[in-house]
């Protein structure tokens, strides 16, 4: 069989987001799982790209990246013929771009990570005009797929609901988490995490938020519940957004937050673990999530979870953290107050959070994905 995968995702600006990583994941899996299929990769050219195979791999490079909002009608009208050129079996749009109609000979399976702007219709009502038009366009594409993955049993029911899309027509496939990096032994890293207390100004208790700072991430909520807490805790926000968010610096001087936040930025993967490791619990009720790699990747280190119970949250949290409605800080404060003053809690969640993690891997990751391929192929 011949798999043509849209690869652009690990190297476009999703590359060290969820998208990204998945993408990169899953191609790295399959490499080392599937040794009889043959892969034709489309990436962009001007972008660095690393093979994901032992064996040699077609790359069939698209057009010059241009910095325009409107690249999603290059890729509607030519992607569809490098597919058809690539002679391929079966095609996987991992982008929400690279959605396509219909091909004469190839299957079109898509991977769906999320229906954010049908869910919250709000949301697209803020958006530039090109955005407007082409979110509609490309998940109307979706219709037409032979094949829908998505990344949650949540995500795959609001898209039966949002776009009438049949049940029988999706297939949920859980993304791994690399737990070579998120175990309990690297989060137990002393040194490190004495180094990254020092590096970061970090002093005495801290509960921790990975991610974005985007609406749906529900910070505003997150410090307004965290200046109720006692002022010797503190709240360290890691990602790159954060540190240059003038709104998240106009709300920790609202909530008179002044040095009880610490704003890291950017943090390398091998620096979560012992973060996780010396915190008392991960923090992430956010609004919506197609799945929620900080939950997951938390749960591997041990750390004790609070999240929300809304989404695909329960779903990867799998009954190992403590769920609180998003929009109520009263439940936020009093998950928070629970995992301060109870010890015997913070162990149990931890060992009930190894346990759970373990399902995402990769690798199962790799071989359901292939195995969907091969019956929509025929």
């Amino acid at each position: 069989m011949k798999i043509c995968i849209d690869a652009r995702p690990v190297q476009n600006s999703n590359r060290v987001r969820g998208i990204g990583v998945l993408i990169g994941k899953l191609l790295q899996s399959m490499g080392q799982i599937d040794k009889c299929d043959e892969f034709v990769l489309i990436t962009q050219h001007g972008h660095e790209f690393t093979p994901y195979f032992d064996k040699e791999e077609r790359i069939v490079t698209v057009r010059p990246e241009r910095p325009n909002r409107f690249n999603w009608i290059a890729d509607h009208f030519f992607l569809p013929g490098l597919v058809r050129k690539s002679r391929a079996d079966v095609f996987l749009a991992t982008d929400f771009n690279s959605y396509v109609v219909s091909l004469p000979r190839a299957k079109v399976i898509s991977f769906v990570y999320d229906v954010i702007p049908l869910i919250f219709p709000e949301v697209m009502a803020e958006q530039p005009l090109s955005i407007k038009i082409g979110w509609p366009l490309n998940f109307n594409k979706l219709a037409k797929s032979d094949h829908i993955i998505t990344i949650s049993a949540a995500t795959r029911d609001d898209i039966v609901k949002v776009l009438g899309i049949p049940r029988e027509r999706i297939s949920v496939v859980y993304p791994g988490i690399d737990h070579g990096c998120f175990n309990p032994v690297t989060a137990l890293n002393e040194s490190a995490l004495r180094r990254l207390r020092h590096r970061f100004a970090i002093e005495g208790s801290y509960f921790i938020y990975v991610g974005d700072t985007d609406w749906r991430k529900n910070l505003r909520r997150v410090l307004a519940a965290h200046a109720l807490l006692a002022k010797d805790v503190k709240l360290l926000l890691i990602g790159k957004r954060a540190l240059h968010d003038r709104v998240l610096h106009d709300w920790i001087v609202e909530f008179a937050l002044e040095g009880r936040v610490v704003l890291t930025g950017f943090v390398p993967e091998e620096d979560l673990p012992p973060l996780y490791g010396g915190a008392l619990a991960l923090l992430f009720p956010s609004i919506y999530e197609g799945f929620g790699f900080p939950v997951a990747e938390a749960m591997a280190c041990g750390c004790p979870v609070i999240t929300a119970n809304v989404s695909s949250l329960p779903e990867v949290a799998g009954g190992a953290a403590i769920l609180v409605n998003p929009e109520m800080i009263g439940e936020i404060v009093a998950a928070m107050e629970q995992i301060i003053t109870d010890i015997s809690l913070r162990s149990r969640m931890s060992q009930a959070g190894i346990c759970q993690a373990a399902k995402f891997s990769w690798d199962r990751c790799a071989t359901e994905v292939l195995a969907v391929l091969k019956k929509v192929a025929g």
